[in-house]
């Protein structure tokens, strides 16, 4: 995994955890859990369009 998707994949956690913690602090437990269950996929796509990018 090269340096640019370890650090797009930093940026992506950095926003995930301010979207959740904001979700939190407003009561939000409905986004809290779309939050959650939408990371994985996000960071998959973030994998794959930079290595395919890479290529």
């Amino acid at each position: 995994m090269g340096e640019l998707v370890r650090a797009r994949l930093r940026l992506l956690h950095d926003e995930y955890v301010a979207a959740v913690n904001t979700a939190v602090a407003e009561g939000r437990e409905d986004q809290v859990a779309r939050l959650v269950e939408d990371y994985p996929d996000a960071a998959l796509r973030v994998i794959s369009e930079l290595e395919d990018t890479a290529a």
